[in-house]
């Protein structure tokens, strides 16, 4: 699930300032500030909020916002009226593009391998499709040019921190050499891979490398139009077939869409080319690329791992396909099982504010915690991170952090702690911050919570998402084998 640009930041723990040289780069954060404190302001039913401007110059300009009475009741009308229209378009279009919350497997042809991931055609519920009683390879040889200290071969790719708003990687696609390098998102929150298409004219594409069918000698048309829509932005493409690969591993005749048309601020804001999706793929009918690698036997471990860095730039993010990096954590792993073969949902009996039970989740009713690379911020069910916000009062200039309490998820009686340096986001008058720091105090003109309202259908809601405001905290490794998320503390934090 992707959600960026409208949710694009993370707090951290470590302080930095933000390189701010870049005018689109301050003004995008500082509408983030702008946006969560909007949303606080109307969930905990205050009157006003201070919106944080840039004026001609650069300095921070000021503006008290009065929020209407009411105003939740007249958003939900609209929302309301808004999804009715929604239905109504999608029912007139279904006949003639497909949108991707139906299975796809019944209009691609997949083949019997891909088909085999599957216990029945076109499963979207949750099913146990057992894929490492169907991928034994433990003999096989494995093609990566990387190796862990046991020396079994692994994929390991750099992630570039991009001033913490979302981490990049390279993906090559086709066979145009020189030409095929794609700087991507690694989302576990979705399931198809995208990458912008040559043919793609909008302000997005344009930002962006794209790939050229014409050039690839690699390419294999299906041509099957498809609409993917992500949480802050909707995609528009083809169906294709390519070679793939990801250092080293070698991924022939992988499904991916060529994206022609790109709808949302996410798109055209983000400093990247593509997605690629590695949740479940149950949520399209189709194999992810993580399919692939599990499929054409290249891993060792049908496992995934993340672990994100928060300083910013080339600092040593790394995202490895086949196991992990132990020296980047303290401790050992305490693994999850995964609620539903979806998303890479797990399950918290309890989230706490300081030492007190919110009374949120309870062990009759467990929360539903989606662990997604590809949301940068917190989010939750709106009336419950009203709650969560009534109990933590983040001033708006952040008077009051010397006594914010920390939050914590407790998941299968593990504790998860952030601290207010963790979820909180400030601006200052030089740059924004993150997180907020003593030294700057007198300088602080914004400050606010990194945790968004945001509500999902009954049919996977509701849930919380625990994006990398949580991961560059906690190292996180996604284990197909066993359908369970391994989480352990972040040795990089200091």
């Amino acid at each position: 699930m992707l959600l960026i640009a409208a949710l694009v930041f993370l707090g951290t723990a470590k302080h930095f300032t933000v390189d701010l040289k870049s005018r689109h780069t301050q003004e995008h954060l500082i509408d983030i500030v702008n946006m969560l404190q909007h949303s606080h302001a109307q969930l905990l039913e205050e009157n006003h909020y201070e919106k944080i401007g840039k004026g001609i110059e650069g300095a921070l300009q000021f503006e008290t916002v009065m929020l209407e009475k009411n105003i939740q009741k007249k958003n939900l009308k609209h929302q309301n009226h808004h999804n009715k229209k929604q239905e109504h378009h999608h029912k007139k279009r279904k006949n003639t593009n497909m949108v991707v919350n139906e299975s796809l497997m019944d209009v691609i042809p997949l083949t019997s391998e891909e088909k085999g991931i599957f216990e029945e055609s076109g499963a979207l519920s949750p099913i146990d499709i057992h894929i490492e009683q169907q991928m034994e390879h433990q003999s096989q040889k494995l093609l990566t040019t990387n190796r862990n200290q046991d020396g079994l071969y692994i994929a390991d790719v750099p992630l570039t921190n991009i001033a913490n708003t979302m981490f990049i990687g390279e993906l090559q696609v086709g066979s145009a050499q020189g030409k095929n390098a794609f700087d991507v998102i690694f989302d576990t929150g979705s399931a198809l891979t995208c990458i912008a298409s040559e043919q793609c004219k909008d302000i997005g594409c344009q930002k962006s490398k794209r790939y050229n069918r014409a050039e690839s000698q690699s390419f294999n048309e299906i041509g099957k139009s498809v609409e993917i829509v992500f949480g802050s932005g909707t995609l528009k493409g083809l169906i294709n077939r390519e070679r793939i690969r990801v250092d080293g591993l070698d991924l022939k005749d992988a499904l991916f869409i060529e994206v022609t048309q790109q709808i949302g601020d996410a798109f055209h804001e983000g400093e990247f080319d593509g997605i690629v999706g590695l949740g479940y793929p149950h949520m399209t009918g189709v194999p992810t690329l993580f399919d692939y690698m599990i499929q054409q036997h290249k891993l060792h471990s049908n496992v995934f791992t993340f672990h994100l860095n928060r300083a910013t730039g080339n600092s040593g993010s790394q995202l490895i396909f086949g196991g992990s990096d132990d020296s980047q954590i303290k401790g050992e792993w305490v693994y999850h099982e995964v609620h539903e073969q979806f998303y890479w949902s797990i399950m918290a009996e309890q989230i706490k504010v300081g030492n007190k039970d919110t009374g949120i989740c309870t062990h009759q009713h467990k929360c539903k915690m989606v662990v997604d690379t590809g949301t940068t911020l917190l989010t939750g069910p709106t009336k419950d991170v009203r709650t969560l916000l009534s109990m933590i009062r983040v001033e708006p200039k952040c008077q009051n952090y010397q006594t914010m309490p920390d939050i914590t998820f407790v998941i299968d009686g593990h504790d998860y702690i952030l601290s207010p340096k963790d979820y909180i986001l400030t601006i200052t008058q030089s740059g924004v911050e993150a997180p907020y720091h003593h030294s700057s105090m007198d300088q602080i003109v914004g400050c606010a919570g990194t945790i968004f309202p945001l509500d999902l259908p009954p049919k996977q809601g509701p849930l919380w998402i625990l994006g990398d405001v949580f991961i560059t905290k906690y190292s996180a490794k996604f284990d197909r084998d066993k359908n369970r998320v391994g989480l352990a503390l972040n040795k990089n934090l200091e």
